[in-house]
């Protein structure tokens, strides 16, 4: 097959360094034609066949390709393109070519979908999780979450799935089977823009074992969860470059109570596994089909209008809920035994500290601003002023419960 390629005048050879030169190799080649395309979800160019006589595989285009290529095209038409013209050129023709496989995956997932509903059971059956409303709504939010960010990778979502408990019951193999090619857990902070790179191809992100939570402090922690876009320099670009972060992200550990400051909590989404209540396992079980089916049901939701906005019911529910992961230190055990016994509805920090042996928190600062920091998040009580002996006192009233709510 001839190329009407633009040639040099006077050696009537094609033009070395001509983007259009290139452009016109790929897509007309027999070889190289619809060969690369732009990710519209990763925002990189995917090899979308292969090509076995020159040793190019299908998926992530790699450096070597343009050499194999550059090759290629020499054998083939006499002339030697150089790299900065083959990139800018399948640049070109890939953006002219751009899809998102993600998003077609999702439509086809509709399409297949057999209308039955799963979502109430699935993480019950494959991770022994308690049949619950608070299970259904959790395993909703967090899946079609990830949906929403397919269609809309610009909108708001901080909630965190945390998978908890459970050893062995194949809380990793889970979120692995559901993002499929894109899953990742290769990261190990929040803040290395080296990473972003890597979480920006994702759709589940997943701090495995907790390992980035633990090499983070928890206000960088909740700075990740709720920021909107994430920037870093890409090794090809010269500017920094700002994305809508695309992707939900979950976590996994083995400790029941994980759940330390009480302050940020209301981002995570605690599901509690039980290897010995699981029908089903992941590992052997959750198969591509099942996954479908189950994405499928998830998109039904999205198109429907699933509304992320929680009711106070809804509020109320995963607060009480997350009670049962919070952990509880041996002071803040104490506080909560002396309130239950504590027959005033007024309480000051002084008089905690001195029911705990602590008659001085003017010396023991760390004392009273843990006294203050558990006292805060109490949910039966709140932070007043009141009157005693005349003076004006700083510390926590009884919150009064009304009939009916």
């Amino acid at each position: 097959m001839s190329i009407n390629f633009r040639v040099n005048t006077k050696t009537g050879m094609p033009v070395p360094n001509s983007i259009n030169n290139v452009v016109l190799a790929l897509e007309h080649d027999p070889l190289l034609m619809n060969t690369f395309r732009y990710n519209e979800f990763t925002h990189e160019v995917d090899v979308v066949k292969p090509i076995q006589q020159l040793h190019i595989a299908k998926g992530q285009m790699v450096d070597e390709i343009v050499s194999l290529c550059l090759n290629y095209l020499e054998k083939k038409y006499y002339v030697l393109f150089n790299d900065k013209a083959f990139n800018a050129a399948m640049i070109q023709v890939s953006r002219d070519n751009a899809y998102n496989p993600v998003k077609e995956y999702m439509e086809k997932a509709y399409q297949h979908w057999d209308k039955k509903e799963r979502a109430d059971s699935f993480l019950p059956i494959f991770l022994g999780a308690p049949m619950s409303a608070v299970t259904t709504l959790i395993t909703k939010l967090f899946f079609i979450g990830a949906v929403a960010k397919v269609y809309q990778p610009g909108m708001k979502f901080d909630y965190v799935l945390d998978l908890v408990g459970g050893q062995g019951a194949g809380k990793t193999t889970l979120l692995k089977r559901m993002g499929g090619q894109y899953y990742t857990d290769q990261f190990t902070d929040f803040k290395d823009k080296d990473s972003y790179a890597i979480m920006l191809r994702a759709l589940i992100l997943n701090d495995d074992e907790m390992t980035a939570t633990n090499n983070s402090s928890f206000e960088d922690l909740k700075k990740f969860v709720s920021a909107e876009q994430l920037e870093f320099r890409s090794p090809y670009n010269r500017r920094p470059e700002r994305r809508a972060k695309s992707f939900v992200m979950a976590r996994t550990t083995n400790e029941d109570t994980y759940l330390k400051d009480k302050t940020g909590e209301r981002r995570f989404l605690p599901i509690m596994a039980d290897l010995d209540a699981q029908v089903y396992h992941p590992v052997t079980d959750l198969k591509p089909p099942l996954v479908e089916q189950l994405w499928g049901e998830f998109v039904s939701y999205y198109k429907a209008g699933f509304s992320f906005a929680l009711t106070k019911d809804q509020v109320q529910m995963l607060e009480e809920h997350r009670r049962n992961f919070m952990y509880v230190d041996a002071v803040e055990d104490e506080i909560e035994r002396l309130l239950q016994t504590w027959h005033d509805d007024f309480i000051t920090s002084n008089q905690l500290a001195s029911l705990m042996g602590e008659n001085n928190l003017v010396t023991n600062r760390t004392l009273a601003k843990k006294i203050k920091y558990i006292m805060d998040n109490q949910p039966g009580w709140k932070a007043k002023k009141k009157k005693v002996d005349g003076l004006s006192t700083r510390g926590y009233e009884r919150r009064v419960v009304t009939s009916g709510h």
